[in-house]
């Protein structure tokens, strides 16, 4: 039996400011169980309790407190105009406050519906670009830091997404939730299904399966890009968050603990497939939950699809994580 306490002691080690209602739920998908004749389960972080739930929640637990404790008054980060990390993050920021500048990669809609309606209703400063190159919104992103630092300003900037040694830290402390929900069930998970875009929630699961020894298969399913790029960022992400807790693991070991499928990414970020679509009504119409077409869709079509091909024996017991985004939804 693997002990959860040594993923519960690494995660304990970095300051938390305690957003994130923990452990998040976990249960068996009964009607999708009986449907597809294995078991299927479900770790809810769509409902980690604040602002509105999801994965993000997890990694700004632990950046919001580095960025007090540096004595920040402002953060500085970017995403997607419908960026469900800028919306946890302004959210975040607010409540202790801090302020919130967001760059935002898209068009300004005429009317602000969904995570950005959001971002502003907790007082996010707002900057669009037409730019989806990552280096040319970093650039404006350090051209808003300076301009904050010439004004007198302390900002700290935050990866996209939470995903670096910090944040991911979060999924440290997740994975010891679904080996102690195991333990205390009796219930021996063999392979979890997550969806991968900024790297760290799957990064940061990697890194507590080395950690904790646990035996199972961690399946990112891609839903930014191809399956080799999004491979070595994941591992890049997992290794350095390991050194960062003081383990090291062969570069080889970690990048063979690193699954990515990118079969159900269609033509790209944030672009839906008819699999993705039917997966969404699926969840929805089944078992009473709401996920999005962006993130956790195309992680369910793979769940789905590897089910309906008998890819899982019936008696596994296959861990699907909701990490939220249902907002999207609402766009």
């Amino acid at each position: 039996m693997v002990d959860p306490e040594i993923l519960f002691g690494v995660s304990g080690s970095v300051p938390s400011c305690g957003f994130s209602v923990l452990p998040t739920p976990l249960h068996l998908l009964p009607v999708l169980t009986d449907l597809y004749g294995t078991r299927l389960w479900c770790k809810r972080d769509d409902m980690t309790g604040f602002a509105f739930g999801g994965n993000k929640s997890r990694k700004l637990d632990y950046l919001i407190r580095d960025a007090m404790e540096r004595g920040c008054d402002s953060i500085v980060t970017f995403g997607s105009v419908q960026s469900n990390w800028c919306r946890i993050a302004s959210a975040a920021a607010a409540v202790k406050g801090l302020d919130a500048y967001l760059i935002l990669s898209g068009s300004e809609p005429v009317v602000p519906g969904g995570n950005l309606l959001l971002d502003r209703l907790v007082g996010a400063s707002v900057e669009f670009t037409e730019s989806e190159k990552e280096s040319e919104i970093l650039d404006l992103c350090s051209r808003q830091i300076e301009k904050l630092r010439n004004d007198g300003g302390n900002p700290y900037f935050m990866a996209v997404g939470g995903s670096d040694n910090i944040g991911s830290t979060g999924y440290i402390k997740a994975m010891g939730e679904i080996i102690s929900y195991g333990n205390e069930r009796g219930v021996d998970f063999s392979r979890i299904f997550v969806a991968s875009g900024s790297a760290g929630t799957q990064a940061g699961l990697v890194a507590g399966k080395l950690i904790s020894g646990w035996q199972g298969d961690i399946t990112g399913v891609s839903v930014a890009r191809q399956a080799v790029e999004q491979r070595e960022k994941v591992s890049a992400i997992a290794a350095a968050l390991l050194r960062f807790h003081n383990y090291e693991f062969a570069r080889e070991e970690v990048e063979k603990a690193v699954i990515v499928d990118d079969n159900y990414l269609g033509a790209g970020y944030r672009v839906n497939t008819p699999e993705c679509e039917e997966a969404v009504t699926r969840f929805a119409r089944s078992e009473g939950v709401f996920l999005d077409y962006v993130y956790t869709g195309k992680a369910a079509a793979a769940l789905l699809d590897y089910s309906a091909r008998g890819a899982f024996a019936r008696e596994e017991d296959t861990l699907f994580i909701h990490t939220g985004g249902a907002i999207q939804l609402f766009e």
